[in-house]
C-alpha cells in the first residue's frame, strides 16, 4: 500500500479545483452517512463496529483463523486479535485449537450467545438501512450505487493487492 502512496507522490498529479470540491462533498456526506449508521448499530449492544463485523463473518463460517478474519474485514490482525480476545471473554466467540487437524491453528467459532447478540445488532442495521437509504433512494438508484462502489472496491484492490 505505501507503493501507491509513494508513487502519486512521485506523479505529482492533482486534482483540479472541481474534482477537490466534488471530492470534499462526497467525503463529508460519506462520513455523515457513516456516522448515521453506526448511531444504529452502536446503540444497539456494547459490540463496536469492527467486533460485529467480524461476528458476521464467523457467522457465515465454519471456523476462521485470526488471520482469516483479518484479510476478510481488512483490520490489521493484533487489532483483529485484540478484539477476538474481547468476543471469547463476553461469551460471543469460542477458540477451537487443531480442529482442522494441526493443533498449531486455532479456529474462532461464533457461540449462541454471539449469534443473539449479532442479530440484535444486525436488526438495528436494518433498521438504518431503510431509514437512510431506502427511504431515499429508489431500488434502481441504489442498484446504481451498488454497481459503482463495487467497480470503485475492485479498483482499490487491483491498485492495493496487486490481485
Amino acid at each position: 500500500m505505501a507503493e501507491v502512496g509513494n508513487q502519486a507522490a512521485q506523479d505529482v498529479k492533482r486534482l483540479s479545483p472541481e474534482q477537490l470540491d466534488r471530492w470534499q462533498r462526497f467525503q463529508s456526506s460519506g462520513w455523515d452517512f457513516l456516522h448515521g449508521m453506526r448511531s444504529y448499530t452502536d446503540s444497539a449492544s456494547e459490540l463496536t463496529h469492527s467486533e460485529w463485523r467480524l461476528l458476521g463473518f464467523l457467522e457465515n463460517s465454519t471456523g476462521l483463523r485470526i488471520s482469516d478474519l483479518s484479510t476478510a474485514t481488512r483490520i490489521g490482525m493484533s487489532t483483529v486479535s485484540r478484539q477476538v480476545n474481547k468476543l471469547i471473554q463476553a461469551g460471543y466467540a469460542r477458540v477451537d485449537g487443531g480442529s482442522r487437524g494441526d493443533a498449531r491453528q486455532k479456529w474462532v467459532k461464533i457461540t449462541d450467545a454471539g449469534r443473539e447478540v449479532l442479530d440484535t445488532v444486525a436488526a438495528a442495521r436494518d433498521r438504518g438501512v431503510l431509514d437512510l437509504v431506502f427511504e431515499v433512494l429508489s431500488d434502481d438508484e441504489f442498484l446504481q450505487l451498488m454497481e459503482m462502489y463495487e467497480r470503485l472496491g475492485i479498483r482499490a484492490r487491483l491498485l492495493l493487492d496487486g490481485d
